[in-house]
C-alpha cells in the first residue's frame, strides 16, 4: 500500500518499483485490483463491469512456480571456516536465519533481487546479529563509485507511526559516511533525524572494529550480474498470470451463462423480464431456471417464432486451451517443456515442476546466492566483532556455503543406483564419482574422498569383533 502513495525519484526507479511491486502483489495474494484493470483492458466496458465484480484469482502461476523453484534453503545450508573449522558461528547463524531466507529465495526468484538488512541491538543486550528481509519495491540503492555491482548506498521506504519515512545509508565516502531519516513535509522530503532518532545526529550508527562504516543490507540476486539490478527480467510471467487470472474470469463467466444455447423470439414479448445498466449500457435480462414459466404474447398477426442458436462456449476444450496457456508462461521462469511433469492427481491443470527441474533450477541460482551468503556472514561477523568482542572472519570469501539438493525420489534414486552399478562393474565410474553423483551436495573431491574414508571407518568399526564401541572412536 506505501507504494501505491510514494514514488521514488528518476523514471527507472519509478518503472522498477511498478514492476517488482506487481510481483509482490502477485506473491502475496494482494493483486485483486490488478486483475480487475487488466479485465478492463481485456474487454468492452459493459462485459468488463460484469466480469470484474468477482474476478477468479484461483489461478496464479506465477506464485505456483516461484514456490516450487524455491529449494535452496529448504535445509539449512552447510557452512565451513576453512581456518578456523571449530569456530563458534551462532553469534551470526541464528536460529531464524536459513528460515528467514527462504523468503528471501521467493523475493530473489520472483523479483530478481531482494535485501537483507542486519542489526545489532546492543542497546538492548543482544548477543547476536538480527536479520530482516526487505522487498525491493520500497527500496532505492546506489552503487560504490567505479563499482557497479558493489552496493555503497541505501535508502528504504519505512512507516513510522503511520507515516512514510525514508531511512538513508550512504558509504560511498567512508570518510564521511552519512545517515540520516527524513519525512515528508508539504509534500516534500526533509530530514526529520534530530525528531526521530536524535543520538544518530551526525552519528553513523554501525562502525567495526576498524572504524570503518559498515553498510548494514546485502543485496541478493537471482544470477551473478555486473550491475545491481536486473528487474525487467521475467516480466512476461507476471503478466502472463493477470492475463489469466481475467481469462479464466471469462471462462467462469462463460460456463454459467453461455454454455447452453442462445434462445431468441421473432414477434414475440414476454411478460416478464428486467433491463439492468452494465457499464453504462441498458441490457434487458430474463433470470430463469428450471421451475421458471415464461409466457410469450404475439406482436403480429401471423404468430412469433422461438428459436435458439448453437451454444457459443464449449467449457471443456476452451479450459484446455488455458492449461495449455498457463504452462506455456512457465518457460520465463527458465524452465524446460521436460521439466514439466503432469500428475494423475493434478490432472494437468497444474504447472508441476519435477525434481529434475527444481535441481537444475537450484544449481543456476546457486552462485549468486553463494556470493550474496557470504557477504551476510561476513557483514554479520563485522557487527559481531565490534559489539560482542568475538574474532569471527570478515571475508566473504572466508565462509565455504555447501547447498543441500533436493532428495531423489525412491524411484530416481532406484534408478540412478542400478545405472551407476552397471558403469562402477563395467570399471567406467569409480567410487568417488558415484558418491559425488548420489550426493550433488559434495562439490569437491576431496570432500567426497572424506566421505568415502569416513564410511569406511564407520564399516570397520561395525565389523570388529569387539562390538563395545565408544562414541569417541566414531567422532
Amino acid at each position: 500500500m506505501i507504494t501505491q502513495q510514494i514514488q521514488p525519484d528518476g523514471d527507472e526507479n519509478k518503472s522498477r518499483w511498478a514492476e517488482q511491486s506487481l510481483r509482490y502483489r502477485l506473491l502475496n495474494g494482494q493483486h485483486l485490483p490488478d486483475v480487475r484493470k487488466e479485465i478492463e483492458a481485456m474487454f468492452a466496458k459493459e462485459i468488463a463491469a460484469d466480469l470484474e465484480i468477482n474476478p477468479d484469482l484461483s489461478r496464479n502461476p506465477f506464485l505456483l512456480i516461484w514456490q516450487q523453484l524455491n529449494v535452496a534453503y529448504i535445509e539449512a545450508p552447510e557452512v565451513t571456516v576453512a581456518d578456523d573449522p571449530d569456530v563458534d558461528l551462532t553469534p551470526i547463524i541464528t536460529p531464524k536465519l536459513w528460515a528467514q531466507q527462504m523468503q528471501t529465495g521467493l523475493y530473489t526468484l520472483a523479483m530478481n533481487e531482494c535485501m537483507v538488512r542486519l542489526d545489532f541491538r546492543w542497546w538492548q543486550g543482544a548477543t547476536e546479529v538480527s536479520y530482516r528481509v526487505v522487498q525491493p519495491s520500497v527500496l532505492v540503492w546506489h552503487h560504490m563509485p567505479g563499482e557497479p555491482d558493489r552496493l555503497g548506498a541505501v535508502e528504504e521506504l519505512r512507516q513510522r507511526d503511520g507515516k512514510p519515512t525514508w531511512d538513508i545509508w550512504d558509504i560511498r565516502d567512508q570518510s564521511k559516511p552519512i545517515f540520516r531519516i527524513e519525512k515528508y513535509d508539504n509534500g516534500k522530503r526533509v530530514d526529520a533525524t534530530l525528531e526521530l532518532a536524535p543520538d544518530l545526529v551526525d552519528n553513523y550508527p554501525y562502525t567495526d572494529t576498524s572504524g570503518a562504516p559498515i553498510l548494514p543490507y546485502v543485496m541478493y540476486h537471482s544470477q551473478v550480474l555486473s550491475q545491481l539490478s536486473n528487474w525487467q527480467k521475467g516480466s512476461e510471467l507476471a503478466a502472463g498470470s493477470l492475463r489469466l487470472a481475467a481469462l479464466y474470469t471469462h471462462w467462469g463467466e462463460g460456463f454459467t451463462n453461455a454454455a447452453h444455447p442462445q434462445r431468441y423470439a421473432i414477434d414475440l414479448d414476454t411478460q416478464a423480464g428486467t433491463t439492468r445498466t452494465i457499464g453504462g449500457t441498458a441490457v434487458d435480462v430474463v433470470a430463469v431456471d428450471r421451475k421458471s414459466i415464461l409466457k410469450f404474447n404475439s406482436k403480429g398477426p401471423g404468430g412469433g417464432n422461438l428459436g435458439s442458436f448453437a451454444s457459443g462456449f464449449d467449457p471443456l476444450s476452451s479450459i484446455e486451451a488455458l492449461k495449455v496457456f498457463e504452462q506455456g508462461l512457465a518457460v520465463y521462469a527458465g524452465l524446460n517443456p521436460s521439466d514439466l511433469q503432469v500428475t494423475q492427481g493434478q490432472s494437468g491443470y497444474a504447472i508441476v515442476v519435477s525434481r529434475a527441474g527444481q535441481r537444475r533450477a537450484q544449481k543456476l541460482v546457486e552462485p549468486a546466492l553463494r556470493l550474496a551468503d557470504g557477504e551476510l556472514l561476513a557483514t554479520a561477523a563485522r557487527l559481531a566483532n565490534a559489539y560482542l568482542g568475538t574474532s569471527l572472519p570478515e571475508s566473504s570469501r572466508a565462509y565455504s556455503m555447501s547447498y543441500r539438493a533436493l532428495k531423489p525420489t525412491a524411484d530416481e534414486l532406484e534408478s540412478l543406483a542400478k545405472s551407476l552399478q552397471v558403469r562402477i562393474d563395467m570399471g567406467v565410474l569409480s567410487q568417488l564419482d558415484a558418491i559425488r553423483e548420489l550426493s550433488p551436495e559434495i562439490e569437491s573431491d576431496e570432500a567426497g574422498i572424506r566421505r568415502l574414508l569416513r564410511v569406511r571407518e564407520l564399516q570397520a568399526l561395525l565389523d570388529a569383533p569387539d562390538t563395545d564401541i565408544k562414541t569417541d572412536e566414531i567422532k
